[in-house]
């Protein structure tokens, strides 16, 4: 059941996507893992899914997997109805990232700077990633 549970998180938030549809949608390999491929927006959206959900588990003293499996749904849709008020990206939207793999290779044999380049400072501007 551990698998349903995630996939009721990600369907609350992606709009009744689960993890395959996402991957198939975002061209996403079926060995990568979907998390390794999200961007700092994407993932923090469900890392605060995930967080808001164990809490609210806990709060709510909730020990049935199904009522755990709709919490998780419900919390994955607030999240989202929420990155709809602010007018954010809904997430099935936002393309897939670089592998955090290559990313990790990247930094590794770059040469240390000490100013970001375009490309590494869009995370934290908030803008979106030139190729």
């Amino acid at each position: 059941m551990f698998g349903v549970f995630h996939d009721a998180g990600y369907k609350g938030l992606y709009g009744g996507l689960g993890r395959d549809a996402i991957k198939r949608r975002k061209a996403i390999p079926e060995k990568d893992n979907l998390l390794d491929r999200m961007n700092a927006t994407e993932l923090a959206a469900n890392q605060f899914r995930m967080t808001q959900t164990r809490d609210k588990l806990a709060r709510d003293r909730v020990h049935n997997q199904s009522q755990a499996i709709q919490t998780h749904e419900q919390v994955g849709r607030e999240v989202r109805d929420a990155i709809k008020r602010i007018g954010g990206a809904f997430p099935e939207n936002i393309p897939a990232d670089e592998h955090i793999k290559m990313v990790e290779k990247r930094i590794k044999t770059a040469t240390p700077k000490l100013e970001l380049d375009e490309r590494d400072a869009t995370g934290l501007l908030g803008g979106k990633k030139k190729k």
